[in-house]
């Protein structure tokens, strides 16, 4: 097999790479697992900005995941644990933030948006439905009626 079609089946059958846990420490039973598990995919990575904090290959992520790992040992609450994320990273490390002052435009922009659309197609319409016909002469119907075969 050569490089290209070595290339063109690396592409077609790309396979997602997953962040690798340098510190792979097991939690002392299956629920403290399945809350790091959860809230490591819902915390954002502040440098990739697109993966969970799970997913990213960043070092800042290996910390959280980290901080997280240590303070689910330590006995916090998934609340806890958010809430010194978000006073450390801000609003932005959590995939859904919460309703506040910071946050509207995040929450309504997209209803703004959809709003504003729906106004100018609106208008659009009234426009086109308040255009005047142009009345024919009669010369121009009756070479109309020819073409159509009239």
């Amino acid at each position: 097999m050569n490089k290209l079609n070595l290339f063109f089946l690396l592409l077609i059958f790309n396979i997602p790479i997953y962040a690798i846990d340098k510190n792979p420490i097991n939690l002392d039973n299956a629920e403290q697992e399945a809350r790091y598990q959860k809230l490591t995919n819902e915390l954002r990575c502040v440098v990739c900005q697109n993966q969970s904090v799970a997913d990213s290959n960043a070092e800042l992520a290996q910390d959280v995941r980290n901080l997280v790992r240590n303070q689910i040992s330590e006995g916090q609450t998934n609340e806890q644990i958010s809430a010194f994320l978000v006073q450390r990273y801000g609003d932005f490390v959590l995939y859904n933030p919460p309703l506040t002052e910071k946050t509207y435009i995040l929450w309504l922009g997209p209803f703004i948006l959809m709003l504003f659309a729906f106004i100018i197609l609106m208008f659009f319409i009234r426009r086109q439905t308040k255009a005047k016909s142009v009345a024919l002469t009669d010369a121009e119907r009756d070479k109309l009626n020819q073409a159509l075969g009239k």
